[in-house]
């Protein structure tokens, strides 16, 4: 699964990366979204940068992260949905509709997985790509509606499972486009859900890296440069106490 991510790109450096390989790109973004600053602890139900088309053009939207489908009456008494599998998209009532037609894309410099060690205790690993490209990770997004007319637009990201450099941390992964892939998973009018469930792979062998970080990253009220800093990077940086002073033997 996909618990927590970073995002330290711009938007502009965002839609330069995808200038290549989708069309109708719109370049204008909400100030909220051009300048927002560089987050390293994204957390489920904050607000994320989500890309969908809308009209023929593809736009950046902020969107809070934890999907809530449309038919949902309370969404206090619903479920927290920040993964939705890939091998079950078109078939739950949660995603069906959306995987027809509310397809997205969400941007990560990297993300967290926690490895569980044999004592039973968890290790937060940082998962980046090697390249130092982001993650355009597979979503999908709804807009729930309230009963005063209050509108919520929300968005998941799918999993499947990881593949061989990967699996030693979790068991899945975010779907991970690239390519042609990223226009294709975003044009909802041409592209039927079986074709763009067939789009949904992990990512290459050997395209990402993890390394164990901080457990500060536990905190959601830890949002820092630190958080993706190697663990044994810090053990070597940390300062180390002052001790007792020798006792010299002079005879």
């Amino acid at each position: 699964m996909c618990g927590r991510f970073t995002l330290l790109v711009s938007w502009g450096e965002i839609h330069q990366l995808l200038a290549g390989f989708v069309d109708n790109l719109k370049k204008s973004a909400i100030t909220e979204i051009s300048h927002a600053p560089k987050r390293y602890n994204i957390a489920p139900t904050q607000p994320i940068l989500v890309l969908c088309r809308n009209q023929g053009e593809v736009e950046p939207h902020l969107m809070r992260w934890g999907l809530v489908p449309e038919w949902v009456e309370d969404p206090s008494d619903f479920p927290l949905i920040i993964n939705a599998r890939a091998e079950t998209v078109a078939e739950k009532t949660s995603f069906k509709n959306a995987l027809k037609n509310r397809r997205c894309v969400i941007p990560a410099s990297g993300y967290y997985e926690w490895k569980r060690d044999e004592g039973g205790s968890k290790t937060p690993n940082y998962i980046s790509r090697n390249d130092g490209l982001p993650f355009l990770m597979a979503g999908l997004c709804s807009t729930w509606v309230g009963p005063d007319g209050e509108e919520v637009d929300t968005a998941a990201i799918i999993t499947v499972p990881a593949n061989a450099d990967l699996e030693n941390v979790h068991h899945r992964t975010p779907v991970s486009l690239s390519g042609d892939a990223v226009g294709q998973w975003l044009d909802c009018a041409r592209v039927n859900a079986q074709a763009a469930q067939n789009l949904l792979t992990p990512i290459s062998t050997g395209a990402a890296r993890y390394e164990p970080v901080s457990t500060r990253v536990n905190s959601v009220r830890n949002d820092d440069e630190n958080l993706i800093t190697p663990a044994f990077e810090q053990t070597a940086m940390r300062p180390t106490a002052p001790g007792k002073p020798k006792q010299l033997n002079l005879f």
